[in-house]
């Protein structure tokens, strides 16, 4: 596949051509084999920028990077930079790993993000339809299971997963959305016709910088990722649920609430028996 074919538009083409064939794609200068794209992308410790020659010695034709990057390559290597080249990454691995199934789903939240997407997949199950989960305990369909590094995995990987699900005839997924996935871009060039919110407390601040950027991100799924004609499905009842639920009808996003204050699913009780529960809705 040509550069050009799966190059989105953001990226400024700085040197060489777009009409290199690329075979891959990768942000990690060591997995890169020859005829790849290689993204070097700021992280929080390393700029993976300076391993732009490395990865060139190891067959890449092409290099993606911030606009922050001075250097040059090799007469033969086309180079892209971009603001924000995460973003970048996401589309052009959507591009270059289609089709994606055709009904995609995600669910964020502080906690229960697993629950929901194991729930959600047995349902289908139950009901005759062949979906996936794709989170904590890795991706779970009939094609067998596969543990992942990350709850929501670098966007390569996971559109790598995402076609190898849809070819193999599972179109229904859902994926567990977390915070540091949607703040490293990796769920963007995901069309998501559903998103749910499970609630939010406080979490991962080693990493964001606040619990309002932590929230920020969240809401990031239902904002910028969960398309204009798909649903938000919103615990009403959680902490966090009302600002949710603010910004989806300030979006015109159809919206389903459920729990004991929710309009589409309303908990009417809910008993315990044992290691059981008794629920009525």
């Amino acid at each position: 596949m040509k550069l050009a074919d799966i190059l989105e538009g953001r990226a400024l083409l700085k040197s060489g051509s777009l009409d290199v064939e690329i075979a891959g794609l990768t942000a990690d200068s060591r997995a890169v084999q020859p005829g790849f794209l290689f993204a070097g992308l700021p992280g929080v410790e390393v700029d993976g920028a300076q391993f732009i020659g490395a990865a060139i010695e190891n067959g890449a034709v092409g290099v993606l990077t911030h606009v922050g990057f001075q250097g040059e390559v090799p007469d033969g290597v086309a180079l892209l930079v971009d603001e924000d080249p995460r973003l970048s990454l996401a589309r052009m691995a959507a591009r270059f790993y289609a089709p994606q199934p055709e009904q995609l789903f995600a669910v964020t939240g502080t906690n229960g993000k697993t629950s929901v997407a194991s729930f959600v997949r047995q349902i289908w199950q139950a009901v005759g339809i062949e979906g996936a989960s794709l989170g904590t305990v890795g991706v779970v369909s009939k094609l067998g299971e596969k543990k992942l590094q990350h709850t929501t995995p670098d966007p390569v990987t996971l559109h790598q997963t995402l076609h190898g699900l849809a070819v193999g005839g599972v179109q229904n997924v859902i994926v567990e959305a977390s915070s540091h996935g949607l703040a490293q871009r990796r769920l963007d060039g995901v069309r998501f016709q559903a998103a749910a919110f499970t609630n939010i407390t406080r979490d991962h601040l080693d990493y964001h910088a606040t619990f309002e950027q932590y929230f920020c991100e969240k809401k990031r799924l239902f904002e910028e990722l969960l398309h204009p004609d798909g649903v938000a499905v919103i615990d009403a009842d959680a902490s966090g649920a009302d600002e949710v639920i603010a910004l989806c009808e300030r979006r015109q996003v159809p919206l389903m609430t459920v729990g004991e204050r929710g309009r589409f699913l309303s908990v009417q009780s809910i008993k315990r028996d044992g290691f059981s529960q008794e629920i009525a809705l």
